[in-house]
């Protein structure tokens, strides 16, 4: 299952999610700090821009696949997936009367792998 294509495409799949992470604080601040933008629709077109860089990169260089509309719509349902896990691993974080960052840290320690291996056997999959 975990074969040198798989590694180099986890490797990939994981240096564009720390690039577009960084994307996503660049455009939320921007937008708040410089244009005033509220921070609510300045996250959401954060979020807009930073998901579709990924599917761009990922499509690209990850997966080396064509960028199809069908693909897209996978992708995204897959990363609101990921934002519904990452909702919950905090909501279960604060049940257990932790600190919100454990829940945080949970998500950044299982979501790469959950979503990298959805993409990989789903997004990705070869379409006919």
């Amino acid at each position: 299952m975990f074969n040198r294509e798989t590694g180099r495409q986890f490797t990939g799949f994981s240096l564009i999610g720390v690039v577009n992470t960084l994307l996503h604080l660049m455009v939320v601040t921007g937008l708040v700090e410089l244009f005033s933008v509220h921070p609510i629709p300045a996250n959401g077109m954060a979020f807009i821009t930073a998901n579709l860089f990924s599917f761009w990169a990922n499509s690209r260089w990850s997966f080396r696949a064509a960028l199809t509309r069908q693909r897209y719509m996978r992708f995204l349902v897959i990363s609101l997936l990921g934002l519904f896990v990452s909702l919950l691993t905090i909501s279960v974080s604060e049940a257990l009367q932790w600190h919100y960052l454990a829940g945080v840290l949970l998500s950044f320690v299982f979501l790469p792998l959950i979503t990298f291996l959805a993409h990989r056997h789903w997004t990705w999959k070869i379409l006919d």
